[in-house]
């Protein structure tokens, strides 16, 4: 079943309960309150009839006085104290003798008599004999009887014909609660059948439920193909950084087969090219796996971190590894962020000043109002164009060059994420043949005060 069908059924359903339900106390509370004038008219039959006996001293011609407190189309009792009928009377209207029950404790009695209500009601009086008797009035409730079937059939007609336009209403609500939804579904199976990413156009600027739906599917929408470029971009650009050191190994190999046992030159050439270019395929295959784990969002454990002893284990390792002179100047800080984490960011900074500079490299630390963390080369620089594109995968300023010290254009890209990571600012100033500094700034608290 449709959604439109369900909410169809269930709306009208639930409004006619709710119809039945108040038309029934209207019906119900009507008829009490009948009830309660046609008492309120018999007791005042009663007082008068009261006071009318209390001033007679005999019963002599009481028939006569009791005749004038018939009620309408009814009867009137009296009985003694043992139950006894003393009189019994109707009027005309009311030919044979009309059947009734009066309960103890209740001001009224109504039973049924030939489909029609009929309400009695039992009153003491004092008889002109001075003894205590009971007077019993009985009144057909003809009229009451006929209001109510009236009453009855007027809500029935009243629900039916309301059943009509709340239908309707239901419908249009529905067609305005489902067409989003019908077009969110079309919009969908769409972009499945065509591998496209469209999007809904929102023809108002509503903010209810339906827009905020609509907005949020457009946002995903565009995520996903936002996702999805940069996935073929990246399968693209990794295909062509492999295809390098692939066909450099294929060549090689070619050339060990020809010439390669002959020639021991030859030999040890195509050995050495094959084993860097196979050293620079592994790093390339081991930063790819490193941006698609950053991608995965992963948790930063916040500790404190010593900056000038983490930058003094870094430049000693470099210093071991390559033979590079690493200047640490400035304070000595600890702020708070995730170790291991800022240790590999600061690695790939100092790494790439390694690479495109023969000289020492200067590392500066500054404390204020934000930690600086100034890293500084003297080698070939960058141009300024070429700034805004140094986070994007496989960018190289200097293709050439970066074949030549090993980059795969991958580094500042993980830079980038672990930067974002560890909610780190990063600047660049360079200028071609001077040199290349890049700042790090960031707040001694890190983000360790939101865990």
């Amino acid at each position: 079943m449709k959604l439109n069908t369900k909410v169809n059924i269930l709306s009208t359903l639930l409004t006619l309960i709710i119809l039945i339900s108040s038309y029934t106390g209207i019906y119900f509370l009507f008829k009490n309150l009948a009830y309660d004038t046609e008492y309120a008219q018999l007791q005042n039959r009663a007082d008068e009839l009261v006071a009318a006996v209390s001033i007679l001293e005999s019963v002599e011609n009481i028939d006569s006085l009791l005749q004038a407190y018939i009620p309408p189309n009814g009867s009137l009792r009296v009985v003694n104290e043992q139950d006894k009928p003393l009189f019994y009377m109707h009027t005309l209207a009311s030919p044979e003798r009309i059947p009734y029950t009066i309960e103890k404790n209740t001001h009224f009695t109504v039973s049924l008599w030939n489909q029609t209500p009929v309400m009695a009601m039992a009153y003491p009086l004092i008889w002109p004999d001075h003894t205590v008797v009971t007077v019993e009035l009985v009144q057909p409730l003809h009229d009451i009887a006929k209001n109510m079937e009236l009453l009855k059939w007027i809500l029935i007609l009243m629900t039916l014909a309301a059943m009509v336009p709340i239908y309707l209403a239901s419908v249009v609500l529905v067609r305005i609660i489902v067409r989003p939804i019908q077009s969110l579904t079309t919009t969908m199976q769409k972009n499945i059948e065509t591998s496209r990413y469209e999007q809904i156009t929102l023809q108002n600027h509503n903010r209810d439920e339906i827009a905020e739906m609509t907005q949020t599917y457009n946002k995903f929408m565009q995520q996903v193909e936002t996702n999805y470029t940069k996935q073929q971009q990246f399968i693209g650009n990794a295909s062509h950084e492999l295809k390098t050191p692939l066909t450099v190994i294929e060549s090689y190999a070619k050339l060990l087969e020809r010439r390669g046992f002959s020639n021991e030159a030859v030999n040890k050439e195509a050995l050495a090219a094959i084993l860097k270019e196979t050293s620079n395929m592994k790093q390339l295959m081991e930063q790819m796996l490193q941006l698609a784990k950053a991608s995965e969002q992963p948790k930063v454990e916040w500790a404190t971190v010593d900056i000038q002893s983490l930058l003094t284990d870094i430049s000693q390792s470099m210093k071991q590894a390559y033979g590079t002179d690493i200047i640490i100047s400035g304070e000595n800080i600890t702020v708070a962020s995730d170790e291991a984490k800022l240790k590999q960011l600061l690695f790939i900074f100092l790494d790439n000043a390694r690479k495109y500079s023969e000289k020492t490299i200067d590392v500066h630390i500054v404390s204020g109002d934000l930690v600086k963390i100034c890293v500084t080369d003297y080698g070939v620089g960058i141009p300024e164009e070429d700034i805004p594109h140094l986070f994007d995968r496989f960018y190289r300023v200097d293709k050439a060059r970066n074949r030549k010290t090993g980059g795969t254009g991958l580094g500042l890209a993980i830079a980038k994420q672990l930067a974002d990571l560890l909610k780190i600012d990063m600047a660049f100033t360079s200028k071609v043949g001077v040199g290349t500094t890049v700042t790090l700034s960031f707040t001694k608290r890190g983000t360790s005060d939101e865990k």
